[in-house]
């Protein structure tokens, strides 16, 4: 059956009874393509991709974090520091110096620690409070530790809303594509009816009229084109009911056509655009089938594609 579907999957038809390999193929008298192996070319790891497999590797990459494990990171190096430069005082030669003096090893002393440790992370450097000896490095470890870490958030915070714009976008065009799908459908039926109902009159479509059907039926299989790409390629799914009146308008504009073509003459449905767009609107309905797409839907949208797809086959009938 993976057989069947990857078959299906490529474009075949009607392999939903196979169920051998090559040598069941063969034995059936079944066409087989031959011809010179395709070499398949060697993979090439772009430097972008190779970078980003080795931050991965590294086990750093913290665009990838949530928010708030970036914020508690900021919050634990500004204060971490902060414990570092006011320890670090007792050392001789090191410390901090507020107005030239040293700081002491009291508590208040710690807080001026801090508060130093959080101006340096957050860039600002009033220039109150200075670092002495080996407290001038840490401070530019600081800095930049802290830049990467908030630089991680911004990046956040921008591609976040960067993504629900894009979806927002994408969500517009598509309900503005199903709109127009739908108006297109219901602007052909009623062509379709209009000429139908002169042709059960006794009228025989002149050539203006021909021409009307012609782009009607260039319209319709466009717009079939677009609904068998949405069953069969479903990145967005629309609602049942906005999927159930495109295929019940589907299913008018393939009866409204079979009936119009069993009112024209033979000659009328000779014609080249026409009977091109017909193959098209038939091949296309053929595949749409409860148990064809690849996705499941509900049972009474089902029943519509089936309906379909029995159109599909009357047409055919009635177009050769």
């Amino acid at each position: 059956m993976r057989a069947v579907g990857l078959l299906q999957e490529m474009g075949y038809r009607n392999v939903r009874a196979f169920g051998g390999g090559m040598a069941d193929w063969t034995e059936a008298g079944l066409p087989v393509e031959r011809g010179v192996p395709v070499v398949t070319p060697p993979v090439v790891v772009s430097r972008a991709r190779g970078e980003q497999r080795a931050a991965t590797t590294f086990g750093f990459a913290p665009t990838r974090w949530p928010i708030s494990t970036l914020l508690i990171m900021w919050l634990a190096i500004n204060l971490v520091f902060g414990f570092l430069y006011w320890g670090l005082s007792f050392l001789p030669g090191q410390g901090l110096r507020e107005l030239g003096q040293p700081l002491g090893h009291g508590a208040a002393d710690l807080l001026e620690a801090i508060y130093f440790s959080f101006v340096t992370g957050l860039s600002i450097g009033f220039g109150d409070v200075v670092p002495n000896g080996v407290l001038r490095l840490l401070a530019v470890i600081e800095g930049a530790a802290c830049l990467l870490v908030f630089g991680a958030i911004i990046s956040k915070l921008a591609s976040g809303r960067q993504e629900e714009m894009t979806a927002e976008i994408h969500r517009i065009a598509f309900e503005d594509r199903l709109g127009r799908v739908r108006t297109n459908l219901h602007l052909v039926v009623r062509e379709i009816q209009e000429i139908a109902e002169q042709c059960r009159d006794g009228r025989e479509p002149s050539d203006s009229i021909l021409t009307r059907i012609e782009s009607a039926a260039a319209v319709f299989s466009g717009e079939m084109r677009a609904i068998h790409d949405l069953l069969y390629r479903p990145q967005t799914t629309p609602g049942e009911d906005v999927m159930e009146s495109i295929l019940a308008h589907l299913d008018g504009g393939l009866r409204e056509f079979g009936a119009l073509l069993a009112c024209l003459s033979p000659e009328r449905r000779a014609s080249a655009a026409l009977a091109t767009n017909l193959r098209t609107m038939a091949g296309l309905a053929e595949e749409i089938c409860g148990e064809c797409v690849p996705r499941e839907y509900a049972p009474h949208l089902k029943v519509w594609m089936d309906r379909v797809q029995s159109r599909a086959t009357s047409l055919s009938v009635v177009a050769s």
